[in-house]
């Protein structure tokens, strides 16, 4: 059995490592695949998968979304851009679901998974785990829940973040307020703007609730039937 953890972050940032700790929570064999520095147009609507259920655009996207759907388990993991899943995340859930659907095939339905959301304010994802599971009950995949982070604003490492006023860093910490690395928020750091040593706090929350997460999405792959090796 094997699960498949995927991110539309920025590598090495806490979408890709918040996605991980769960697929590793699973202790099941795994793989992770970033759609940062892929090719995933949006869904064109064009029809050509109709017939076939497998998207004709030409780019990243067919060879991913094959790996996605012949996997056991999911994680899913993305960041929040102006109040909504990034626009990759959101390409790449565009096609699976429209080129899965026609004819009622759904080639993941059942399969469980897992969501992780990432915001770059309080940590709560509301935005992302609403697109998500609006992605996942089209696809009608077995949803196991959630685990929400707070993760790192570009402002933090865009050089202008201290001068911005309009920027993530300023919102956080106001005037005045240097970037230093104990305000960067991280996987063991989060929500360092609140002060009296949250982050560190609400980092060992997070990491816990990514453990349980993760253990919970293996019990349920495992009580799944297998599948047949000619199932989709």
């Amino acid at each position: 059995m094997r699960v498949i953890g995927l991110g539309s972050g920025r590598r090495g940032k806490v979408t890709e490592s918040l996605v991980r700790m769960v697929l590793e929570s699973t202790g099941m064999d795994h793989d992770f695949i970033s759609l940062s520095g892929k090719l995933v147009r949006p869904c064109e609507a064009c029809n050509g998968c109709v017939d076939t259920n497998t998207c004709v655009l030409p780019d990243d996207f067919s060879a991913i979304a094959e790996r996605v759907q012949g996997a056991d388990g999911l994680v899913f993991g993305a960041p929040t851009y102006w109040a909504r899943m990034n626009a990759k995340g959101s390409a790449f859930w565009e096609r699976l679901c429209f080129s899965g659907r026609h004819s009622e095939l759904f080639p993941m339905k059942g399969m469980p998974a897992a969501m992780v959301a990432i915001d770059g304010s309080d940590g709560t994802g509301e935005h992302v785990l609403a697109d998500t599971k609006r992605y996942f009950a089209d696809a009608r995949l077995d949803v196991v829940g959630h685990v929400s982070a707070q993760g790192e604003y570009a402002c933090f490492t865009c050089g202008l973040g201290e001068e911005c006023s309009v920027g993530g860093f300023h919102t956080l910490y106001g005037e005045g307020i240097s970037i230093a690395p104990e305000r960067i928020p991280s996987m063991d750091n989060q929500c360092p703007h609140l002060g009296d040593g949250e982050g560190a706090i609400r980092g060992r929350v997070l990491r816990d609730a990514a453990r349980r997460l993760g253990e919970r999405l293996a019990r349920r792959i495992q009580s799944r039937p297998r599948r047949s090796p000619d199932a989709p």
